[in-house]
């Protein structure tokens, strides 16, 4: 029964009950077809014609992630992505003959290969290291056939993402024993390598030419989207939204009620002789810690750190809230404080309580010189400081935990003994020395804070503004056409997303923009408004600070694009062309970068290793023609103007190496292999997913 309670009691335990990292806990059942009805009503997907049921996925979130804190479509997403991967897994192991065995798994749960599912759920944030007395725990209770239910189906649903994991692994090591880098392959990427250039170049930026200028046709447009049709080609539909949003900001007629009602609190602040009572009941704040001047970023805290203690000072603004600050004390703060301490470890009540006990032994022992701080240290202490005798050293301020720290810094006296309870254990601790350096005084203070929002009334206005867009302006023709004599509808555009996304730029992310993305994929024509105004809140402050009014602005179907699909980005490309050509022909033959940079009003910049290797370049960006030109040319040879992706180049390569060394052709297999490593896993799962015969329904449960 102890070890029941102890394993209740444990925060790994509880954090495993709530879902970690991924959501991968899942019965083979999950995968599982249902008859006719079930398939017509609760698929959420298919894998290769395996469903993917709909309420067996929603009981799984909700028994997974129930109590967490987690973002509720992100969580979503990796449960999905691992009914998808296991699936896929599963079916390629069966073919292989592939499996894992009875020790195999258990040497992965509890021996010295243990699974990366183990080393991730069981974890101590504290120590980086796996409990391995907490597993150990678990063990003895698998063995004894005493694990509660709840933690025997977490358990037995853990393997099963172990062996998934497993399998996964053995499947990319056999694809990574395949890799091999021929002999030529290798002498030639060591000569791209190694022929680096200095180059000196002028980049003249598209903008320098207005759009004004040139002239783009469909014709142009067609053209590009012929000759770059894999550019554009995309897996999935997408589609885009043109909003208007109605941000809600506090009015000064708001600012001053928030102002007023704390200014009434000053008088009785001051006059109140239950500091503590009074804080907590007005929803206030304060600790022990003694605050520095750079606690505050307003100018008021040169005034507040001049002032006496039972001075009141407020309301003044900090942060986006009003303060009033009741200054409790001042005390000159050291800069750095040496202490020894004994750490008896604890985490959960039972533990600590126990600890402390002990704790108490050890202080009453130090206390009486009955036995030397250092023998305790070295006898009881369970950290590495015990083989100091307990010695952490001068620490400065906010380096350690804040129990610790407010008692060192704040409330200890120096060569007394004191005991501190933080998120290691219980400590015995002892201040040493001290250093004043800078001699800046602290202020201990209780504040009372309101932040400034918006008020209800602030709130409906708003709303009314957006309700009166949705009813009068039925299309975006006619909501963009409004927003030409109306400074106060600013038309916005998304970029393209697909049905299952739950981001929209700089709307963010959360059951709105799902509730956007939704409405979208349910639209058959561009243009149509939705007659729903969307919320938006503010997480922290807990206020509605944005309403949105959306319209369909394009679909963009999977496969090819066509040239209305992608006309947007088509026009910014093939103008830049035409900007890029207008450009090169002004430019001409000249080849004096430092004319150039004095006409085209920028600078003549330096690249000092540009090989044929190089994907990206610093400061540049990503740009293949103007490498691909650097290599054919000579040393002190200058370019013509070159029509990059961000810009016209002129370049000229100051210096290059001779003779390019022999190539290490085992040295490049192995790093290769190295570099490689690392995708390998990711890139295979993504394969599999692209090769797999995947049917998606998702958007339209959630």
């Amino acid at each position: 029964m102890g070890l029941m309670n102890t394993i209740r009691k444990n925060p790994i335990i509880l954090l495993l009950s709530i879902g970690l990292a991924m959501a991968g806990f899942i019965l083979m059942d999950m995968m599982t077809s249902g008859g006719p009805q079930s398939a017509n009503q609760f698929t959420l997907g298919k894998v290769n014609g395996q469903r993917i049921d709909w309420q067996i996925f929603s009981d799984t979130e909700n028994r997974l992630f129930g109590n967490s804190g987690a973002d509720v479509f992100q969580r979503k997403q990796q449960l999905w992505n691992y009914f998808v991967e296991k699936i896929l897994i599963d079916d390629i192991a069966d073919d292989l003959g592939l499996g894992v065995g009875k020790e195999e798994l258990v040497d992965l749960e509890f021996g010295t290969n243990l699974s990366p599912i183990i080393q991730r759920n069981f974890m101590d944030p504290n120590t980086r290291q796996v409990d391995r007395q907490q597993l150990n725990s678990l063990r003895q209770a698998i063995d004894a056939d005493q694990l509660p239910p709840d933690l025997r189906t977490f358990w037995a649903e853990q393997e099963k993402e172990i062996v998934k994991d497993r399998l996964q692994s053995k499947i990319v090591t056999m694809v990574a024993k395949g890799m091999y880098l021929p002999t030529w392959q290798a002498e030639m990427m060591n000569k791209d390598r190694s022929t680096q250039s200095e180059v000196a170049y002028v980049r003249i930026p598209f903008d320098v030419v207005s759009d004004s200028e040139v002239t783009v046709t469909d014709d142009d447009l067609n053209a590009y989207l012929k000759q770059h049709r894999a550019k554009f080609y995309q897996d999935e539909e997408s589609r885009a939204i043109s909003f208007v949003s109605f941000d809600v900001k506090p009015t000064a007629e708001d600012s001053a009620a928030i102002y007023n009602d704390l200014a009434e609190l000053v008088g009785p602040f001051r006059e109140s002789t239950n500091d503590t009572l009074f804080i907590e009941n007005n929803y206030g704040f304060m600790d022990g810690a003694y605050y520095q001047d750079d606690f505050f970023t307003t100018p008021e805290a040169d005034t507040l750190f001049s002032m006496p203690a039972g001075s009141v000072y407020g309301p003044f603004v900090e942060n986006g809230q009003y303060l009033v600050v009741k200054i409790l004390d001042r005390m000159i703060v050291p800069d750095s404080v040496r202490t020894r301490h004994i750490l008896i470890q604890a985490k959960d009540p039972a533990a600590i309580e126990q600890a402390q006990t002990t704790i108490d032994s050890l202080k009453g022992l130090a206390e009486s010189g009955t036995v030397s701080f250092d023998t305790l240290a070295l006898q009881y202490g369970q950290d590495a400081s015990r083989t100091t005798g307990g010695d952490l050293g001068f620490a400065a301020q906010g380096t350690m935990v804040k129990p610790f720290n407010d008692l060192i810094f704040y409330q200890a006296t120096p060569g007394k003994y004191y005991t501190v309870t933080t998120q290691f254990g219980v400590h015995l601790v002892q201040v040493t020395d001290r250093k004043f350096i800078e001699n800046k005084v602290g202020l201990r203070m209780g504040i009372l804070n309101e932040a400034i929002i918006p008020s209800e009334t602030t709130q409906k206005r708003a709303y009314q503004k957006a309700l009166e867009a949705v009813s009068q302006y039925r299309d975006l023709a006619s909501l963009e056409q409004a927003s030409t004599e109306n400074s106060d509808l600013v038309v916005q555009t998304t970029a393209p997303f697909r049905a299952n996304d739950f981001a929209l730029g700089v709307l963010g992310q959360g059951s709105s923009i799902r509730d956007i993305i939704r409405w979208a994929f349910k639209q058959g024509s561009v243009g149509n408004i939705s007659p729903e105004v969307y919320a938006f809140e503010d997480e922290q402050a807990g206020y509605t600070n944005r309403y949105v009014v959306a319209g369909l602005s394009s679909i963009r179907p999977a496969g090819d694009a066509t040239l209305e699909s992608a006309r947007t980005d088509l026009e910014l490309l093939v103008r830049n062309q035409a900007k890029g050509k207008k450009i090169a022909a002004d430019i001409g033959s000249n080849t004096d970068l430092n004319g150039l940079a004095q006409t085209y009003s920028t600078n003549v910049d330096t690249a000092k290793t540009m090989s044929f290797a190089s994907s990206f370049l610093t400061g540049i960006g990503s740009e293949p023609k103007l490498i691909g030109t650097v290599v054919t040319l000579e040393v002190g040879s200058t370019s013509a103007p070159i029509v990059g992706n961000n810009g016209v180049y002129v370049a000229k390569v100051i210096s290059r190496p001779g003779d390019v060394p022999p190539a290490n052709v085992a040295l490049m297999r192995q790093s290769l292999k190295m570099q490689k490593s690392n995708s390998i896993g990711f890139r295979f799962v993504e394969s599999l997913r692209k090769g797999a015969k995947l049917e998606d329904n998702r958007s339209n449960f959630f």
